[in-house]
């Protein structure tokens, strides 16, 4: 689970290591300037966190601002004191919760742990690109409904792409995908599971998907018709392959969660 956590508030170091538990991955923001934009560009994130200490003067402009690009992630608004009349107005604005201090820590999780249940209930569950298809609710990859044995970092890698399709995707987005606030290796370690993801889709029969735009990072786009007829005639022949159309120059391309 990823969570974006924008903090004004003063207590917030023991909610981020509750937060940050049980293979959740939390980024924090400090200044909630412009967080809309920002979550737009570097999510998906599965809950947003706000804890504020005003609700009316610090969290509805936040909320706005977050609904206003777009954001469909459910948020938590933290905060101070609250009338019946200001909570009405948050979830008017965007709040999917909102909870006043003080509060336990484990409470803000369930409750976090809580809004993602619902939200994933109404979320599509299958991600399709050309010919592949990606069932998150059973973590599977099939092509033309051929299943596919990836790794758990390749199923994240790829539901990462194919839920910003369109979207140029920094290695540093993935590396916080995959790896959150937790030390993990090179970046170049995405450049690995890419490769090995194209491997196996190809081999399956799948057209290419995944574009490399040199020295800014990756791209999911759909192939079009003639070229998932070209791969399937390839699979069925026998004579499934690589292709090098999958490096295009960066020109052109604005990039996504750098």
């Amino acid at each position: 689970m990823r969570i974006l956590l924008g903090v004004t508030a003063d207590d917030h170091a023991p909610l981020r290591r509750a937060l940050a538990g049980s293979g959740r991955f939390v980024e924090q923001a400090d200044d909630l300037d412009g967080i809309g934009a920002t979550t737009a560009e570097s999510g998906p994130f599965d809950a947003v966190v706000l804890s504020v200490a005003d609700l009316s003067r610090e969290a509805l402009p936040v909320l706005r601002d977050i609904r206003r690009h777009g954001v469909q992630a459910p948020i938590l608004v933290i905060a101070g004191p609250m009338t019946p009349a200001e909570e009405a107005t948050a979830l008017n604005h965007g709040a999917d919760d909102l909870v006043a201090r003080p509060v336990a820590s484990p409470v803000v999780v369930a409750r976090v742990q809580a809004m993602v249940r619902r939200t994933a209930a109404h979320a599509p569950s299958l991600l399709l690109c050309g010919n592949v298809a990606l069932d998150r609710d059973r973590q599977s990859v099939t092509v033309d409904g051929r299943p596919v044995t990836i790794t758990g970092r390749e199923f994240e890698v790829l539901e990462t792409l194919l839920l910003r399709r369109s979207a140029l995707l920094s290695k540093e987005r993935f590396m916080s995908r995959l790896y959150g606030d937790e030390e993990g290796p090179d970046q170049r370690i995405i450049d690995v599971f890419v490769c090995k993801l194209r491997r196996k889709l190809a081999a399956a029969g799948a057209a290419e998907i995944v574009r490399t735009v040199w020295g800014l990072g990756y791209v999911a786009e759909d192939p079009g018709p003639a070229a998932v007829a070209a791969a399937r005639d390839r699979f069925a022949a026998g004579q499934p392959r690589m292709r090098r159309a999958h490096l295009v120059p960066a020109a052109g391309f604005g990039l996504a969660g750098a």
